[in-house]
């Protein structure tokens, strides 16, 4: 396909999406390499950047959502799905979740993770963002999917926002303020949270886990955030257990080509092809990073990192093998993909681990109307890139959507519910089921709650959890 200069493969895929022809193109197009120019705006004090060599993008599959179809009449709680899905409720705040549970479903649910239990079920962990009380809760399914326990695996905490699931099967909790931690915990529940400081104080939102480089990798959310990685010590790998001890490492913070130490992309476009990445140790990392930066500024001094605004949602994702490929400017096929969002932005990058490149693969641009605050992020067994959006006031929905890199995202879900936001999106092991919270959904079906932790919002309630069950036609492959 050839197109003329002044036209850019985003307006391409646009018009292919809009046209009709992206079930048929979709696939091919994702595997093409474009050659946008990359303008360059630097940030405050910040010398002209320059494009990565070779520019491009990074091969990255799509998954079966990406040919969803238009959704549905608002059903459940005001909640929409294409045709085929459905929705359920399986938690409410306030009420004990599975017949015989002591455990009443938490305030304010937020990020989570499915993991599997050996009679073929599986446990879906929240977090609770509520200050001074946080934690996290868990949700027990059988294999057929009825929910059969809840429990508490974390409390006494304070504003647990998003967090990550490990390798080897713990919940990476996180505490959403200025000297925030983050907490190992046991969705099975026989082991009890273990705080890691190593990991660093800061406003954390979420982490993942790259075992093959026995990386860390988190982001933060406050409007002059960095992006993090933390790298273990040799001695924190224990070969036999084939996991992470989370104790000694180094701290660092990400600088992409040209944005470095505060540097910031204004415009979207400026960061659509591929950049190089490089890495820093940051200042004091016993420290809370805030006020680590706020004295750096105060005196003068760099303060090391690219600023991102807003850091949410995260994952890493390994690419099947067959879909591997060298993306330009790269050493070697890209393996691991660490996706990352930006709330204040709406962003979505996509990090490839063994060649240092980093690339914007979603904005508003691609969604109308565009995101207000995009949010978690997941990726589903096939590959599909899911993205809530955090949207408190409006007089529109809040939804889920599916990132198609550099095309039109398409909306999974929509939630009539004005105040709330959505939270913890997580696919079952085998991608049937998608779970999902609005943090202040209402506590009764199709109701309001009785009890406002919101000031000032009279109507809106204190957290509900759905799970949406997908097609087998939208699912996974079978192995």
């Amino acid at each position: 396909m050839s197109t003329s200069p002044t036209i850019t493969r985003r307006q391409v895929l646009r018009s292919l999406f809009l046209s009709g022809s992206a079930v048929a193109a979709g696939p091919l197009l994702s595997a093409c390499n474009g050659g946008r120019p990359a303008g360059a705006v630097a940030g405050p004090g910040t010398p002209a950047p320059t494009p990565t060599p070779n520019g491009g993008e990074l091969f990255l599959p799509t998954g079966p959502l990406a040919n969803i179809g238009a959704l549905g009449a608002p059903d459940l709680d005001g909640v929409s799905v294409p045709e085929g899905f459905s929705v359920r409720a399986v938690a409410r705040h306030g009420t004990p979740p599975a017949l015989g549970s002591l455990y009443p479903w938490h305030a304010f649910p937020d990020g989570g993770a499915c993991y599997p239990r050996e009679n073929g079920g599986w446990i879906y962990t929240s977090n609770s963002e509520v200050p001074e009380v946080g934690g996290c809760g868990a949700l027990v399914f059988d294999p057929d999917g009825s929910v059969v326990d809840a429990y508490s695996i974390l409390s006494n905490t304070s504003t647990n926002c998003a967090g990550g699931s490990t390798p080897w099967g713990t919940w990476l909790s996180c505490e959403e303020t200025d000297t925030g931690q983050t907490w190992e915990t046991d969705p099975y529940g026989a082991v009890g949270a273990v705080v890691k400081p190593a990991l660093g104080l800061f406003s954390h939102e979420a982490a993942v886990v790259d075992l093959a480089n026995r990386t860390v990798y988190q982001t933060e959310d406050t409007g002059d955030g960095r992006f993090y990685r933390w790298v273990a010590d040799p001695s924190d790998y224990s070969e036999s257990a084939q996991r992470l001890a989370l104790e000694n490492g180094r701290l660092q913070v990400m600088n992409i080509e040209g944005y470095e130490d505060g540097g910031y992309a204004e415009e979207a476009a400026e960061l659509r092809t591929l950049r190089r990445v490089s890495w820093v140790d940051v200042v004091n990392p016993e420290l809370p990073q805030g006020e680590v930066r706020s004295a750096l500024e105060a005196a003068g001094s760099v303060v090391p990192g690219t600023r991102f605004r807003g850091g949410e949602g995260l994952w890493f994702y390994e690419l099947p093998e067959a879909a591997r490929q060298t993306p330009p400017g790269g050493r070697v096929p890209t393996r691991g993909v660490v996706f990352f969002t930006t709330k204040s932005d709406n962003r979505v990058f996509a990090y490839d681990v063994e060649n240092d490149l980093v690339e914007l693969i979603f904005d508003n641009e691609q969604i109308t109307p565009g995101f207000d605050d995009v949010d978690n992020l997941t990726v589903s067994p096939a590959g599909d890139i899911i993205v809530a959006e955090d949207l408190t006031q409006s007089g529109r929905g809040i939804r889920i959507m599916v990132v198609i890199p550099n095309g039109p995202a398409k909306v999974l879900v929509d939630v009539r519910q004005e105040g709330s936001e959505i939270c913890g999106p997580a696919f079952s092991p085998d991608g049937s089921r998608l779970y999902f919270s609005s943090q202040r959904g209402p506590n009764l079906p199709g109701g309001q709650n009785l009890i406002n932790f919101v000031a000032g919002a009279p109507g809106v309630g204190t957290g509900v959890t759905y799970e949406l069950l997908i097609p087998e036609a939208f699912r996974a492959p079978a192995a």
